[in-house]
């Protein structure tokens, strides 16, 4: 206790008593934890990595209706935070500790939905992130890599708004073509390309 007394002394909250302490220890620990934990996810997924080895499952559907989309360590973590800091804000204004706990239990669990809705929307922002190799359909690049006859080469083209190095094969598998020649892309099957030959004459009539 003499731990938690310091602490709560040096954030200038040595004089509370009774339920405050409980709200002040939550608003603390949650806020630390939480803090880390966006620290470590902001890193790159160190998180759920150490919290995977730990022994947690952290692979939540954000996308399932009801309450179980909230459940996980980020949500977990911003209800304790929100329910010490609600809870001490209304005690720490002369509310009663009964008013104290509901605000804190509503405020915890809009908290937690607030939270679920953020990491929700990064998720769809890592996935729209991804790249898409059926997207290059069409593209026109050049060969950034001989692709021999039969064989795996790479190509150089621009699709989802970035110019991207790819494998490719070639479409008719007895030709091979050299570095820099035009392709265009007819096909993607998993993460190579399935290119033809694309003449300097056909391009410049496009262009036209």
């Amino acid at each position: 206790m003499s731990l938690i007394s310091n602490v709560l002394e040096l954030v200038g909250l040595g004089g509370i008593t009774g339920i405050d302490i409980l709200f002040a220890v939550m608003a603390l620990i949650g806020t630390f934890l939480f803090l880390i934990y966006f620290i470590l996810i902001l890193i790159g997924g160190v998180a759920d990595g150490a919290l995977e080895i730990a022994g947690f499952d952290t692979d939540f559907d954000m996308g399932a209706e009801g309450i179980f989309h909230m459940l996980t360590i980020q949500g977990i973590l911003s209800f304790i935070m929100m329910f010490g800091i609600a809870g001490l804000a209304v005690t720490q204004s002369d509310g009663s500790d009964l008013l104290a706990i509901f605000v804190a239990i509503v405020s915890g669990l809009f908290s937690m939905y607030i939270i679920g809705k953020v990491f929700q929307v990064m998720k769809s922002l890592e996935i729209d992130a991804t790249v898409k190799h059926s997207l290059a359909v069409g593209a026109q690049g050049k060969v950034y890599m001989d692709i021999k006859a039969g064989q795996t080469g790479q190509v150089q083209v621009e699709f989802q708004n970035a110019m991207r190095t790819c494998d490719a094969v070639l479409e008719d598998e007895t030709l091979s073509l050299k570095t820099g020649k035009f392709v265009e892309v007819v096909k993607a099957i998993g993460e190579t390309l399935i290119v033809k030959p694309l003449s300097v004459s056909s391009v410049m009539a496009e262009e036209e």
